[in-house]
């Protein structure tokens, strides 16, 4: 008989943490771009943020595992925000606002983390699934209340106003994590994330950097070498669709709302615009919706790899034809495109990731995928700055299109033979 599910106090934790990503995010673009900034120092933020991913998530990994403790590392996380974002806050400089935003992101990044592997700690491994549902929904309503209060502040005040709810974010996640977090017998984060598949799943999708060991030149020539062999190639090609899945998610996204802000929407709009989509990212991230995803069925993956291609292009071709107020309700079609893509491909790869993991070197496998993912978000926020202010912000629009369009053809070439296959005679 199944053990009765009882949901832990520490989940509350993520509401706040989830709520100082989606502000923070929007405030530092809108901020740079307010203080003279082109969109090449919107690049370089968001380059500089997915920089500190890799380094930040190694790091979180060793030291949970040596650590055996969850508590004092999302202290430690909660704290490392906190002073970073009030360090944001106080600075009207381009230059810091980017540094200290790199340094907000090594420490953020330790709680998804240690959220997952409080996942693995405190929920009976029948109860995983409604455990990991839970999480989700904690993600949304975190995201929800972050840029609705964002909404609020800049209905009657100024945007530097809005710096101040991270700050109070941050502040209510220390004072849950010193509340909430009991310690317990813990495994370590190799065990527990790569030993159950909605561990893996949750853990990737919160955070899409998982170095349980940080990857060698032999790791990638082995990638390489079951890239070329027909019988060892799914995680090859699971990990090339992932980074350019990435690519083409940075290079549209860093370049947005630098977008969005010269055809004069206000700061308002552009914020409201982030709630819509976070609205249609919850409803898509339902068991209803997910459910099939969670699956790990490829033609899924490739159907809304295919969906979010024909958004990003679809952006590429209104920003010919529309200027003005008339961009904010082209994007509220294009915002609910994405953002029904998102959470599918994301869970759809994860989980064919975990079937494909071999049984021997994951953290290997795991460092390389997490490397790949990660050198691709950075470069392309990194090209999407340089693309939309030398070029335009079409030729970028289009190029994250194409990024996808190849992610989609890339599965469709490996996968959809072999499930044909499998299906049998009729």
């Amino acid at each position: 008989m199944a053990e009765k599910f009882l949901k832990p106090r520490w989940l509350y934790a993520i509401i706040p943490f989830y709520a100082i990503q989606s502000c923070i995010g929007t405030y530092v673009t809108l901020r740079i771009l307010d203080l003279g900034g082109s969109v090449i120092a919107v690049g370089l933020a968001s380059s500089a943020y997915n920089l500190s991913l890799i380094p930040s998530a190694f790091i979180v990994g060793r030291l949970a595992d040596y650590l055996g403790k969850r508590r004092p590392i999302l202290i430690l996380s909660a704290v490392g925000q906190l002073m970073t974002l009030s360090l944001i806050a106080m600075t009207g400089e381009v230059n810091f606002i980017i540094g200290f935003y790199a340094i907000y992101s090594f420490f953020s990044s330790f709680s998804p983390t240690v959220f997952s592997l409080l996942l693995m700690d405190t929920v009976a491994k029948e109860n995983l699934s409604e455990g990991s549902a839970l999480s989700f929904k904690y993600m949304i309503y975190g995201s929800l209340t972050g840029n609705a209060l964002g909404f609020v502040v800049l209905t009657a005040l100024p945007l530097t106003a809005m710096a101040l709810l991270p700050i109070a974010f941050s502040s209510t996640l220390i004072v849950l994590s010193l509340i909430t977090v009991k310690e317990v017998k813990a495994v370590t984060e190799r065990q527990a994330i790569t030993l159950n598949p909605e561990a893996l799943i949750t853990r990737l999708t919160h955070l899409p950097v998982l170095l349980l060991k940080t990857p060698k030149v032999d790791d990638l020539k082995g990638i390489i070498q079951d890239a070329r062999s027909t019988v060892r190639r799914d995680i090859p090609i699971i990990m090339a669709t992932n980074a350019l899945f990435f690519l083409g998610a940075n290079l549209f996204f860093t370049s947005y709302t630098p977008f969005l802000k010269s055809n004069a929407l206000t700061n308002l709009e552009i914020t409201g615009l982030s709630i819509f989509m976070t609205c249609i990212n919850g409803l898509a991230s339902s068991q209803r919706f997910s459910g099939f995803s969670k699956e790990g069925n490829p033609g899924l993956v490739i159907e809304f790899l295919s969906l979010r291609g024909m958004a990003f292009l679809f952006a590429a071709i209104c920003s010919f034809y529309f200027a003005g107020h008339d961009v904010l309700y082209v994007t509220l079609l294009l915002y609910l495109l994405i953002g029904m893509a998102y959470t599918n491909i994301t869970i759809g790869m994860n989980a064919l990731l975990y079937r494909y993991l071999p049984r021997e070197g994951q953290g290997q496998t795991l460092g390389v995928y997490s490397a790949m993912g990660s050198i691709a978000m950075f470069l392309g926020s990194f090209l999407s700055g340089n693309i939309s202010f030398f070029f335009s912000y079409s030729v970028t629009f289009l190029l994250s299109s194409i990024a996808l369009f190849l992610a989609a053809s890339l599965f469709e070439w490996h996968f959809k033979p072999k499930r044909i296959l499998d299906e049998g005679p009729i």
